[in-house]
């Protein structure tokens, strides 16, 4: 994900904090969390423009936490410009603003247009990019925050009377009738256009994946009508989580992992919230369920701990929101597979078309022998006839035994409706491809008297079905190297290729495994169709994730390659170049998963070990050419020392310290991991790892002359004690870490074997592992196998 400015990450903070405490504070108040004095959903005053479903969950919030009348909110400008303005020392609440002036390829991430671009060009054209919400904050004051209900009561008053909460309102018993309807009315959209909503005599709600229905026990089974409207609004969220209808962007954000005890309580907050949004449409308050709340430790702990889990939030709750109101706009909500179908069609219509049938067919009509060729579609009642050469469809131009009006009345009495002669060739000539044949009978006739005499029939169907069918070995979803996911696809009698899909089926497929589906192997082959269309029609999408992508390396040079898993280290890679081998080096995960895939490991193994150690080969193949300019150079010093010592100065050249050996030698073992060295009760990073900390921790980077620490040109310290805590931020961040004392002395204090945290970000395991015995006294955070890799056997 992008890195996020410190503006992002201090609105970050304040959602969380809202979120939590409403969350956290449920317990005290019989479970409701969100607009207990029953507001109108949130909305810009005086403008009326109401916000997104997560702005308005916040703003909501903001109102709830500090005692607000109305959910009516304003800039800081425009409510200084009307002459009330914010009064002093009032917090206001973070609103998400995207400007959407960038655009990318669906199929393509390296390829971006700008908004100016994207609006030239056509609209098939512009279904194959998709916007990237450029992020700005802006920061939000409710009025009540203003001097609005002091420079003008009047009009305040109005404002609540229309917009307060339902006691300044006036709820009435015509409010409730209001609502009772406005939510049948609800029930019969969501019926027709996105779920079916069954009654069900068992007393427990519930939603079923299998059956892809929602079942509600009668209203009278609740206490209050409230807890009725919101539990059938949790079941109706989780129907729009549905592999075939929504996929939840959490799963792809988190890397796809399969089906957790996680993703099942992060998917019941996004109910909840969701839920909760369209009840605060509604002008009703929010409860959490009795399940719900035995939850919120879980969930306060994973906002303040996940990076990336208030944006899995934002997207989900969004998007469901969404596909709900497009049900009540009265849109029809089509399952995925129906869409890709369409699509697949539609692409396949452009695909060079085959002729093998219509080629055999032609020559088969012969005058002298009289036969003639029949196509017939029973389905359409339709029949084409072929006549050999010399015979014209047309009625008034006859060749013995080729009578047409006989031909066609024999047909019709054969149940055929619509009879249509063709010629082998020239203007009339008969020439369908070969998927015009699929489900039709083809045979030879000729006609005997009043009566068609079948002589053979053919069958057709092997080359309808090359025509329409296309078979892979494999199809798989793998990672490149930046962690995108891409679709490999490996068709029969062809070379495999990668293509990056949209991230809806990116989506759709990760649900399918979460929600252990059974039609996984439906869904491969489904997209496998889908982007093997696109790429016939668009080879340029095609992408190798095999090849190293080096440039002016010799593989030559690699005499041999293995790689390995082991127990403490994971994956490593050792190679052999020039006749020397080298120290082995890791092997991320979504590397050791493509080795898995490959369809020639001995060359993918060679490409990845010219990737791993591109630095050495490249200063191998330069060192011939810059041996010349180490000469130069050489002398060049010799020369001015000699001048140095002519005028009685004294010279030297100074050596790389001790400490800066020790870290160079770890950084090339681990060249992509963090290196931690202790000194005394701190620990610090160096150079470009100082840059990572900083980023990632958000602590004071130091920078230092060039020469002050004998190489180290920055660096970041912080106490022993914050260990711990700083690794699982790194860990959660996707960072490795090598831990070192340097003085190579053990600290037992900070050896602890077997400590293993859970990513947030990527799902992936990390183990934090003694290796006392080694002479540095390092300590690595590596990962374990990638889970994926079972979906990958599957």
């Amino acid at each position: 994900m992008k890195e996020k400015s410190k503006i992002e990450k201090n609105a970050e903070e304040r959602q969380i904090s809202l979120l939590s405490t409403a969350l956290g504070e449920a317990s005290k108040a019989n479970g409701y969390w969100l607009n207990a004095s029953g507001k109108r959903y949130p909305r810009l005053y005086p403008h009326g423009v109401s916000a997104s479903p997560f702005n308005a969950l916040f703003m909501a919030l903001h109102s709830d936490r500090n005692g607000c009348n109305t959910n009516l909110f304003t800039l800081f400008s425009d409510a200084k410009a009307r002459g009330t303005s914010v009064r002093e020392h009032e917090q206001g609440v973070p609103f998400l603003y995207y400007n959407w002036n960038k655009y990318v390829h669906r199929n393509n991430p390296e390829e971006f247009i700008n908004r100016g671009t994207y609006l030239t060009l056509d609209d098939e054209q512009k279904k194959q990019y998709k916007g990237v919400h450029n992020r700005e904050i802006r920061t939000l004051f409710n009025i009540d925050q203003t001097t609005f209900p002091h420079v003008d009561e009047e009009a305040y008053r109005a404002v609540l009377q229309q917009d307060g909460n339902a006691m300044e309102r006036g709820y009435s018993e015509a409010d409730t009738r209001r609502m009772h309807i406005r939510f049948n009315d609800f029930l019969l959209k969501m019926r027709d256009n996105l779920v079916p909503v069954r009654y069900d005599g068992s007393g427990m709600p519930h939603y079923e994946t299998d059956k892809d229905a929602v079942y509600m026990p009668r209203q009278k089974n609740f206490d209050h009508y409230n807890d009725y409207v919101q539990e059938t609004l949790r079941q109706i969220v989780s129907a729009t989580g549905h592999q075939q209808r929504l996929a939840r962007e959490g799963m792809v954000m988190k890397n796809g992992m399969p089906p957790s005890d996680d993703a099942v309580k992060q998917e019941r907050l996004v109910v909840e919230i969701a839920s909760g949004i369209k009840m605060l449409e509604l002008g009703l308050p929010a409860r959490l369920s009795d399940e719900s709340l035995s939850l919120v430790e879980y969930w306060d702990r994973e906002l303040k701990e996940n990076p990336n889990m208030i944006d899995a939030l934002e997207s989900d709750v969004n998007n469901a929101l969404e596909v709900i109101r497009k049900a009540e706009r009265g849109e029809k909500i089509e399952y995925a597979t129906l869409r890709n179908r369409k699509q697949t069609s539609d692409m396949q219509d452009q695909l060079p078309k085959h002729y093998f049938v219509a080629d055999e067919l032609r020559k088969r009509p012969d005058k002298d022998k009289k036969t003639i060729v029949l196509v017939i579609d029973p389905v359409s009642k339709s029949a084409d006839v072929i006549l050999p050469a010399g015979a014209s469809p047309e009625v008034d131009n006859e060749i013995p035994g080729m009578n047409k009006a006989r031909i066609g009345r024999a047909l019709r009495r054969e149940g055929i409706e619509t009879v249509r002669f063709f010629n082998p060739d020239g203007a009339l000539g008969y020439r369908p491809d070969d998927k015009y044949f699929a489900e039709k009978q083809v045979s030879l006739a000729r006609l005997n008297n009043w009566a068609l005499e079948v002589l053979s029939t053919l069958n057709v169907s092997p080359a309808v079905k090359r025509a329409n069918e296309v078979g892979f070995d494999k199809i798989q979803m793998i990672q490149d190297d930046k962690n995108r996911w891409a679709l490999y696809i490996k068709p029969e009698h062809q070379r495999g290729y990668s293509i990056y899909p949209d991230k809806e089926d990116i989506n759709r497929f990760f649900s399918t495994l979460k929600q252990s589906m059974d039609n996984i192997d439906k869904v491969r082959m489904e997209l496998a169709h889908k982007y093997y269309a696109l790429a016939e029609i668009k080879p340029d999408l095609k992408v190798d994730l095999f090849n190293s992508g080096t440039q002016d390396v010799d593989l030559n040079r690699i005499q041999r390659v293995s790689v390995f898993k082991t127990k403490q280290d994971g994956v490593l890679c050792a190679v052999t170049i020039d006749g020397q081998k080298l120290q082995p080096r890791s092997v991320s995960p979504q590397q050791w998963q493509r080795m898995w895939v490959a369809e020639d490991r001995d060359s993918y193994k060679r490409h990845l070990a010219a990737s791993l150690f591109a630095d050495i080969l490249q200063k191998g193949q330069s060192q011939e050419e810059h041996a010349g300019e180490k000469q130069e150079k050489e002398t060049e010093i010799r020369q001015g020392e000699a001048i140095s010592r002519q005028n009685g100065e004294e010279r030297t050249v100074e050596s790389v310290s001790p400490q800066r050996e020790a870290w160079d030698k770890i950084k090339a073992k681990h060249p992509d991991a963090i290196q931690f060295v202790r000194t005394g009760d701190n620990y610090t990073a160096y150079n470009e790892d100082a840059v990572k900390v900083t980023e990632t921790l958000a602590l004071k980077m130091e920078k230092h002359e060039a020469d002050m620490k004998k190489g180290f040109t920055a660096s970041v310290t912080f106490p022993v004690s914050q260990l711990d805590t700083f690794l699982q931020k790194l860990a959660r961040s996707g960072a490795r870490v090598v831990i070192r004392d340097a003085e190579g002395l053990a600290d037992a204090r900070n050896r602890t074997t077997g400590i293993t945290e859970r990513t947030a970000g990527n799902g992936q395991t990390r183990t934090l592992f003694d290796t006392a015995q080694e002479k540095q006294s390092e300590r690595r955070i590596e990962p374990e196998e990638n889970e994926q890799r079972s979906s990958m056997r599957r």
